[in-house]
């Protein structure tokens, strides 16, 4: 993501450089020392002593001491070995998650537990600034009726079936909404109504940055994630950064060509992916459609007859079948990207018999398992969860926390009378 207010190298930016890496390998390194954190980013002790300093003070992260070993062979002499963590208090991240299947606002801390979540009842997904109005004023209820300090809230997270631009702040288009580029209404919408920093996302890539800080894809800097419900979407993540292509289109799987049905696709076609290997080709398959176009009216309605669908065991054949045709869409992909991961995500994707499907037409047919290198596994991020854990990878594992404003509300707390 592309902060639009970063501006040219100065002491203050390199600071914040420094800190949002720091505090990145703190969480993913619980316990890891100073003088492995000015080792591992090449900048001096006391560089490295300050900054922690500065992060302790603002209760972002804590220092203990590590248990002193029975073993002769681990005692350290001298004084006890300290390391770092991350303080689950320290911060907090709100998300926004739009969607048919996992419609809902959450709050979460620091190590991206959640805090509290509320459903948010849409039938309607017409207008994206009345929606971005009615999810904004159901989290500035959550926030509110969580009694949560606002100060420590770094920011809001957003994640829906969209195309958005670059810096994250514009929906450009969204075909499952029906949405043209809104010139940044979305954003301004939530902004105005939380007073907090938002960042926009398409789920497919919320969901592979969530997986790479918090899930399957930890440690891992190449792979893939494919979001499979109504329609199906990739998140494809290299050097630990999204891949979104020049005109920001990458990981619009769902358009691969595939076999042709009787149905019509959102771009036109009867042979696309999103026909035959989602859930809207397997309600129209087994007849749970009076239409052959999709309908964004239907969305819900979609969502219900779908989870429905999976619940039954009479269609498991379906949804095994249905996978296999994942993986002649996955196959070129892994062959294009050579990538160590693909995580399947989403109500379909992590459906087990589905998932059993893609992984059985990739050994058969694709030799998935002999000499293709890539390991196949299912999400561990819940969609739901996207959102919040967006905002956390955003705006606190980076060079955007606001830690001037984390440092402030730290002092005054520190300040207060214990009575206060």
């Amino acid at each position: 993501m592309v902060n639009k207010d970063s501006k040219s190298s100065t002491p203050a930016s390199l600071r914040r450089t420094h800190r949002g890496l720091m505090l990145s390998r703190i969480q993913t390194e619980p316990g890891v020392s100073r003088a492995e954190l000015a080792r591992r980013f090449g900048f001096s002790e006391m560089a490295a002593t300050r900054i922690a300093r500065d992060l302790l003070g603002a209760e972002i992260i804590e220092e203990f001491e590590f248990p002193e070993e029975n073993s002769r062979n681990q005692r350290r002499l001298g004084r006890p070995r300290k390391g770092l963590r991350i303080n689950p208090e320290g911060v907090v991240a709100a998300g926004i998650t739009v969607s048919a299947y996992f419609s809902e606002v959450s709050i979460c801390d620091a190590n991206g537990q959640t805090i509290a979540r509320r459903e948010v009842s849409n039938s309607s997904f017409e207008d994206a600034t009345e929606t971005a109005r009615l999810y904004s004023y159901a989290l500035r209820d959550l926030i509110r009726d969580t009694g949560i300090n606002t100060s420590r809230i770094i920011g809001v997270g957003v994640a829906l079936s969209a195309k958005t631009s670059p810096d994250c702040s514009e929906i450009i288009r969204s075909e499952y909404f029906g949405w043209d580029n809104d010139g940044g209404q979305f954003w301004d919408e939530v902004r105005r109504n939380t007073g907090l920093p938002v960042v926009i996302e398409n789920i497919a890539n919320a969901l592979a940055l969530s997986e790479m800080r918090f899930g399957a894809a930890q440690g891992v800097s190449e792979f893939a994630l494919a979001h499979v419900a109504t329609f199906a979407g990739v998140g494809v993540v290299s050097k630990g950064r999204i891949v979104r292509g020049a005109t920001g289109d990458a990981g619009r799987i769902g358009h691969f060509r595939s076999h042709r049905r009787p149905l019509r696709c959102t771009c036109g076609r009867d042979d696309c992916l999103n026909l035959s290997a989602t859930g809207f080709g397997l309600l129209a398959k087994l007849g749970k459609l009076d239409h052959d176009k999709f309908k964004r009216s239907k969305l819900p309605v979609y969502a219900m007859s779908l989870l429905d669908l999976i619940d039954n065991e009479a269609n498991s054949e379906h949804l095994n079948e249905a996978g296999g045709l994942l993986a002649e869409a996955l196959d070129p992909l892994t062959k294009l990207l050579a990538p160590e991961l693909i995580i399947l995500s989403g109500t379909l994707g992590s459906n087990s018999i589905y998932f059993d499907g893609v992984r059985e037409r990739l050994t058969t047919e694709y030799g998935f398992g002999s000499d293709r290198g890539f390991r196949l596994v299912k999400g561990e991020v819940s969609p739901a969860d996207a959102a919040s854990l967006l905002a956390l990878h955003t705006f606190c594992y980076s060079d955007r926390l606001d830690f001037e404003r984390l440092n402030a509300d730290a002092w005054d707390h520190n300040k207060r009378p214990a009575n206060a």
